[in-house]
């Protein structure tokens, strides 16, 4: 009885472990392997008491064509296939229901449609960084991503779908870099 209790144990305490350790495996195989995109921010709405310390964002590349021949629903899992403007600038080319192949793509969610164009929910809506720099950070951000003075950019990480988010950038420097001046 106590042989099976430790193996219990052994397996629950093995499954513990495994389940962050592949979590953390996984955003840094996309960190090496993903394919680099630079996202332009868009103003956000003022700061959020609930939503902790990070920075939260807009990405101004969130909208795409609705796809002919398909009826999208809020909250419906999509797939949004990405592309290089002449700016060097990521943007969404199509949005699909079926899992594209050999292309870069990020999962994404409708938020809503809007007659031929489709408004998507990103999972780059929050930056994380070090508790006591986010609200200044916050704040440089909201300035820098101001109409009309938007030179805030997001470098993103891509593969098969997974987002990882490699840095916030802002007057071409990383964030972090600029509040340590």
């Amino acid at each position: 009885m106590n042989k099976k209790i430790l193996s219990l144990f052994a397996i629950l305490a093995i499954v513990q472990l495994a389940v962050p350790m592949s979590m953390i495996l996984k955003r840094e195989l996309v960190l090496k392997e993903g394919q680099l995109f630079w996202f332009k921010t868009a103003p956000v709405d003022p700061y959020d008491a609930f939503r902790g310390r990070y920075v939260a964002l807009g990405i101004e590349a969130n909208r795409a064509p609705t796809p002919s021949g398909v009826n999208l629903r809020f909250g419906q899992k999509v797939y949004a296939l990405l592309a290089v403007d002449e700016h060097g600038l990521a943007k969404i080319t199509q949005v699909t229901i079926q899992k594209p192949n050999g292309r870069s793509y990020i999962t994404a969610k409708v938020g809503y449609v809007s007659g031929n164009e489709v408004i998507l929910q990103l999972p780059l809506d929050r930056y994380y960084m070090e508790e006591k720099a986010a609200p200044q950070a916050e704040q440089l951000y909201r300035e820098r991503s101001r109409r009309g003075a938007q030179d805030a950019r997001l470098a993103v990480k891509v593969k098969d779908g997974i987002v990882v988010i490699e840095g916030l950038y802002v007057g071409g420097e990383r964030i972090e870099k600029m509040l340590k001046s």
